[in-house]
């Protein structure tokens, strides 16, 4: 059976079974609770101490300018030559593509459809940044909710050793329960219509072996930096 016939098949038993599970969902009375700690008065230092005790590296800045000054840092030190980001306009930081331009970094294409896929993936490994803005950040666990789709690749939170994500306080929520319900009003069904995934993110990429020995970095970026932007 050729790949083209595994996936036809793969489409029309999802579509067979799509009804059911339609109904399944809806029969489903149970919904996670909107947030499980007690209420903090400062949201975003909740959400910044969350991250930092996961070793990631959480900035909380004024202005779109001091945000731009630690992404120009990381570039600075990392060498970087180019980035694998979601488009700049879906970033929403003022002044990110004059600064990547001004540095002489420019975006990678990341696109990996096709046969040629392995060897883009090789090609793109080199690249030290990746560059993502987020859908909505949870400040009760740290976790960053990044819905992927046209200009925002799943690459940007993946490949690259050093993830920078932009977070806007407006983007902040405080439990993922208020997180799925601003999803569902924000997108209805079509949450996983145009997009190919919602991925969280919780604190730089971790495992641990059976005895329990932690290592980052294995199954993406052992460095997580997010900044926290108060305007925008």
């Amino acid at each position: 059976m050729s790949r083209d016939q595994i996936l036809a098949a793969i489409q029309i038993s999802l579509n067979a079974n799509r009804p059911q599970l339609l109904a399944e969902a809806a029969r489903v009375t149970h919904e996670p609770p909107p947030f499980v700690l007690p209420a903090q008065d400062d949201l975003a230092g909740q959400f910044v101490a969350e991250v930092q005790k996961l070793e990631g590296k959480a900035y909380r800045v004024a202005t779109a300018e001091e945000a731009l000054a630690i992404i120009e840092q990381l570039i600075i030190e990392t060498q970087a030559r180019q980035v694998i980001g979601w488009d700049v306009d879906q970033i929403e930081l003022p002044g990110l593509a004059a600064l990547l331009a001004a540095h002489g970094v420019t975006p990678a294409i990341a696109d990996i459809r096709g046969e040629a896929r392995q060897a883009r993936l090789q090609e793109l490994e080199p690249i030290p940044i990746c560059l993502s803005g987020v859908e909505l950040a949870i400040a009760e666990s740290g976790t960053l909710l990044l819905r992927h789709g046209p200009g925002r690749p799943r690459l940007a939170s993946l490949l690259s050793p050093c993830h920078i994500a932009i977070v806007f306080e407006r983007q902040l929520v405080r439990g993922l329960g208020e997180a799925l319900t601003i999803l569902l009003k924000r997108y209805g069904e079509e949450i996983f219509g145009p997009t190919s995934n919602l991925t969280f993110i919780t604190g730089p990429s971790r495992t641990a072996d059976i005895e329990m020995t932690l290592s980052l970095g294995i199954h993406g970026p052992p460095q997580l930096h997010v900044i926290l932007v108060a305007e925008g």
